[in-house]
């Protein structure tokens, strides 16, 4: 576990003293985890096979590419000259990669850096695990393989391009974007305040939530899906319609486009001054039904409007 603690390094007497001496006296930051004493500072190459990845980083942006290249990289920028223990700190063990920000330490001069770290991995190969908690930066990651993802940023954008059976991202106030490809079992995204856009190719469930922010997703192929935001537009795009669709809107329209064929039941009591369609759909009290119904969509919005589109 990781705990970080602001530390005022000057009393206010000690700061009225600087001010007057022109000088100021910034704020030191402790950064405590364990096994400390077992990382390498600074970049490196690492020949290991690495299977699991362990990133905690705090601010800035962090990048992970798949290569072509045979060995694991980690490269590290800064906009100041770093001394080893601001380096951002790596420990293998086993077939797990631990990254950390810095060294584990006391009273540390972590302010201004704008650090920029980059993790080249081989594309061939297949993680078990990436995990990427980031405290105040980007992240982005790209041309990979792995069983399961789980990205947590809690103040910066999440960009993830990437083939995995198991998916979570969540960022506490940043935009989401998720490209994902070949056959997921479960994906989960979530924003406090910030956008979600997804492009992907299939999943067995898919859970989009949003406070505060537009949720917009192309897919080809989702067999259960839930979506819920508190203030924000939706758009959805299926190739093939879900089996199942739970749709839910507090403030804001949710547009939705499905082939002509659909065989979806709508379970929906729009405002018919806020409802449009395409679809030939044929009313049964509170549903609408297109083809033979067989497919379930749940639609709930409080205030806004419903459309109801064909993919051309």
């Amino acid at each position: 576990m990781i705990k970080l603690k602001g530390i005022i390094c000057a009393s206010a007497i000690l700061a009225m003293i600087a001010c007057l001496g022109g000088c100021s006296f910034a704020t030191k930051t402790s950064y405590i985890y364990d096994n400390g004493d077992k990382y390498t500072a600074g970049d490196r190459e690492i020949s290991d096979k690495i299977e699991n990845i362990d990133i905690d980083y705090m601010s800035g942006s962090v990048k992970l590419i798949g290569s072509d290249a045979d060995c694991v990289t980690i490269e590290e920028t800064a906009a100041v000259k770093l001394d080893d223990k601001r380096k951002v700190h790596t420990w293998v063990e086993g077939s797990t990669l631990h990254v950390r920000y810095c060294a584990s330490a006391k009273s540390l001069d972590l302010n201004n850096l704008q650090k920029q770290l980059i993790i080249t991995i081989p594309e061939d190969e297949i993680l078990s695990d990436l995990t990427v908690d980031v405290s105040s930066a980007e992240v982005s990651c790209e041309n990979f393989k792995s069983d399961k993802v789980d990205i947590e940023a809690s103040s910066g954008s999440i960009l993830a391009q990437c083939e995995a059976d198991m998916i979570k991202l969540a960022a506490s106030s940043g935009n989401v974007y998720l490209n994902q490809t070949g056959k997921s079992n479960d994906i989960s995204i979530k924003t406090s305040s910030g956008h979600i856009n997804v492009e992907m190719e299939d999943a067995s469930k898919l859970m989009t939530t949003a406070s505060s922010g537009d949720i917009t997703i192309k897919a080809i192929s989702v067999d259960d899906f839930k979506s819920e935001t508190s203030s924000g537009d939706n758009e959805f795009s299926f190739a093939t319609a879900p089996l199942r669709s739970d749709i839910e809107a507090s403030s804001g329209n949710i547009t939705v486009y499905l082939p002509q064929n659909s065989d979806i039941t709508f379970d929906m009591d729009p405002d018919e001054d806020d409802f449009s369609y395409d679809l030939a759909l044929t009313k049964n009290g509170d549903t609408y039904v297109c083809g033979d119904g067989t497919d379930m969509m749940k639609i709930v919005v409080s205030s806004g409007e419903i459309a109801l589109k064909t993919i051309e």
